[in-house]
């Protein structure tokens, strides 16, 4: 049995499979993370709904979820084969959430994107949840692209509500197309994102704006820069079928993010697209919108990756912690929201299932964590200005498995914060320019680790 996998203070499903991060919102100082879930996961048919846990926001305490039954499962004609992601409205006391149905008669594809009121939320049921009448908001995609339409994110943009949705073109290329509404129940098209690039400086990856087949779950966010001063917009987006160029795009799947302006449904770009995470397994991140600053939090995880240690168990996959967003010259900085442990270690070495270590890494140095058995599970690196994390052999990881990232002008020593939780390792690096998310299995019970840093 692998229960030494499941961490304390990452959210893991009770029992399935767990992806993405859905309708996040905080509501009198308690965060509350709907997800999609598939509770009969490996043994049954995929039925993709929404899971459903909560945790208070402490001041610098760790995330401790409490379970609440599932939300929504597919029950109706437009949603039977999935409810989808989407995201969550909390508006003069009332919670609605927006999802996409996903169906297929006839064996062909129709996307919908749908509303649902949730009542008594308070309650320790979790409350009840009901479809909108109005259902489908939205029925099927906008002249010009397929039914791989979805993941509402819906917000209050100046005047009026916006829904900013992940498309795929006719041409199998992938967009970002928006709506926009008055009372969140009629949607009209505004139509696609169009980026302007002309005034625009390089991102930290290789494409200003980048391709693949499709894109999906897509956030807007506006920050304002600790630098300049200035208000932006942050829109974050999940391209698929992104070619691997020399260290980027290392993952089957992407995602990232670009910063500029967004007027209309033009998008002019001060700096262009960069990876928001180069860890072995992030993904499908969302952004609270009641909070101070922004959180977020990601799907540590990847799809068709889910043969994993913990399926024996009848569970596969973890949330991220939640992440504040700012934002530093154009940069996007994520920073784990609270501590995971009461005592951080002052010292080159700290042990236990769960917990935090940080502190300063000079070039040429490695921290290094190993396993109760001293075999290495994972080994970070500092050479100038690039940053490793190497992946070692145990389960499920044949090893060899290395992520890189690049520091923008650093020529000393640079802070870094390591979380570990059981199987889940998050890293931090340079105030959170850089992260890594990587689900970690070590061969050794019990699951604890220690980290050295070695110069």
């Amino acid at each position: 049995m692998s229960v030494h996998f499941r961490p304390r203070f990452h959210l893991a499903p009770p029992s399935g499979r767990l992806n993405d991060p859905n309708g996040l919102y905080v509501e009198d100082g308690v965060l509350h993370a709907y997800y999609q879930h598939d509770p009969q996961w490996p043994t049954a048919e995929k039925r993709t709904g929404w899971g459903h846990a909560s945790t208070p926001l402490l001041s610098d305490k760790p995330e401790l979820w409490t379970h609440h039954p599932d939300a929504l499962y597919p029950a109706v004609d437009y949603d039977d084969k999935g409810c989808y992601s989407g995201s969550a409205v909390l508006v003069n006391g009332e919670l609605e959430l927006f999802y996409t149905g996903n169906a297929k008669p006839g064996g062909h594809r129709r996307a919908t994107q749908n509303l649902v009121h949730v009542g008594g939320r308070r309650r320790a049921d979790g409350g009840t949840y009901l479809r909108s009448e109005r259902n489908p908001l939205i029925d099927g995609p906008a002249p010009g692209f397929t039914n791989h339409y979805r993941d509402p994110h819906v917000l209050w943009r100046e005047d009026h509500w916006l829904m900013v949705l992940g498309a795929q073109r006719d041409d199998e290329t992938g967009s970002v197309v928006l709506y926009t509404s008055e009372d969140r129940r009629a949607w009209d098209y505004a139509g696609e994102i169009q980026f302007d690039t002309s005034s625009a400086v390089p991102g930290g990856a290789p494409d200003m704006i980048p391709g693949g087949y499709m894109w999906e779950c897509p956030n807007l966010v506006t920050l304002r820069d600790d630098v300049t001063g200035e208000d932006m917009d942050v829109l974050i987006v999940l391209p698929q079928g992104l070619e691997q160029v020399g260290d980027h795009y290392a993952n089957n799947h992407q995602c990232g993010y670009v910063v500029g302006h967004l007027q209309g449904t033009t998008f002019t770009v001060s700096r262009g697209f960069t990876e928001l995470d180069y860890g072995h397994e992030f993904y499908a991140p969302q952004v609270v919108h009641g909070s101070q600053p922004p959180l977020m939090l990601g799907w540590m995880g990847l799809p068709d990756l889910d043969d994993q240690p913990t399926r024996q168990d009848g569970w596969v996959h973890t949330l991220t912690v939640a992440r504040e967003l700012h934002l530093s010259d154009g940069v996007l900085r994520q920073v784990p929201r609270a501590s995971i442990s009461s005592n951080k270690a002052d010292s080159d070495l700290e042990v236990g299932a769960s917990f935090e270590w940080s502190g300063e890494m000079p070039p040429g140095s490695e921290l290094v964590l190993v396993d109760t058995a001293e075999d290495a599970v994972a080994r970070l690196s500092v050479n100038g200005n690039v940053v490793e994390l190497d992946r070692q052999d145990q389960q499920y990881h044949a090893g060899g498995d290395v992520r890189r990232a690049y520091l923008r002008g650093v020529t000393s020593a640079v802070d870094v914060r390591v979380l570990v939780d059981a199987s889940c390792l998050e890293i931090f690096i340079d105030e959170g320019r850089i992260s890594f998310a990587s689900r970690i299995f070590p061969r050794h019970e019990p699951n604890e680790c220690i980290v050295r840093v070695l110069t």
